[in-house]
């Protein structure tokens, strides 16, 4: 018996977006302890494992470097997946430059791709590392999912933004040097332990323009950045399970001449999310984030 197709439903209670897919339940876990002893699906030479190749950004030689494909346990009706590296690496900090690079180019491609889709008003972009971040499939991807609205977080990052008058991303962002939270930096990003963290370790890059485009980026510095972002996280913490998305409002949630600082939000899988946060929608944080961001810098006390 086929299970149905995802839709989308609301918590009448909240006015919260719910996917049901009972698809998912099929996926074949390729991590933690029920993984299952099979080859890995997007490794060279394995693509037919994978439904059809959408789209891919190739060296020199023709050969992939990202490559990306419909979801074969979809949680809408546009869900895809983005294989980065064609070799079998684990962990984002593993990918070289070029890697990420070529992730980067096609992150932004399927984004606008997906959002030029009928019926799309949001393609969120995310990626799980980790059996205990929610990956079935070890091998480093990123995963564009076409939403009917706005998830309520980035809506409720929109409305503060407008009750300000002024970016809050960028509020944290520039004084994060001088207050000891900074992780990188560059001429063009920052990456960051925002003030103050939801949870230990959670980290954020954002462009230093509050007003640059996502589509327009440095894709050069912006690779620079992610890099050094997951090798502070591998050099902190040991290459723990992580989650990282991608917060950006297209223009058509926005009024005329309004911006939105568009940034990546990362949280390592160090802890646990208990009553207060899955109940109340709260935080618990117990490392303060000037400490965090010095251990993601200067790496683990010995």
């Amino acid at each position: 018996m086929s299970a149905p197709d995802p839709r989308t439903v609301v918590d009448p209670t909240t006015g919260r977006p719910i996917l049901l897919a009972p698809k998912r339940q099929r996926r074949p876990m390729h991590t933690g302890r029920s993984k299952v002893d099979a080859r890995c699906p997007f490794c060279l030479g394995h693509e037919a494992d994978t439904p059809p190749e959408r789209d891919a950004v190739r060296d020199e030689r023709g050969a992939w470097r990202a490559r990306a494909f419909e979801n074969k346990y979809p949680a809408t009706q546009h869900h895809e997946v983005i294989a980065e590296g064609a070799q079998h690496h684990e962990h984002p900090c593993e990918l070289d430059l070029e890697t990420w690079r070529a992730a980067l180019e096609l992150w932004r491609r399927r984004v606008a791709h997906m959002e030029s889709e009928p019926g799309i008003a949001h393609a969120f972009l995310f990626k799980n590392v980790g059996a205990r971040a929610g990956a079935s499939i070890a091998h480093n991807h990123s995963q564009v999912i076409g939403l009917e609205q706005l998830p309520p977080r980035l809506q409720l990052e929109l409305e503060r933004q407008r009750r300000a008058d002024r970016s809050l991303i960028a509020a944290t962002a520039s004084s994060a040097e001088s207050e000891g939270r900074a992780v990188f930096a560059n001429r063009a990003f920052i990456a960051f332990s925002p003030d103050p963290p939801k949870l230990p370790f959670e980290t954020w890059l954002a462009p230093r323009d509050p007003h640059s485009d996502f589509f327009d980026a440095d894709l050069d510095l912006l690779a620079e950045a992610m890099l050094a972002w997951f090798q502070a996280l591998d050099r902190g913490l040991g290459r723990p399970d992580c989650n990282l998305w991608l917060h950006r409002i297209g223009a058509r949630h926005l009024a005329d001449g309004e911006t939105f600082h568009w940034h990546f939000e990362l949280q390592p899988r160090t802890g646990q999310l208990a009553g207060l946060e899955l109940g109340g929608d709260m935080y618990i944080n117990s490392v303060p984030a000037p400490i965090a961001a010095a251990q993601l810098r200067d790496g683990r006390r010995r």
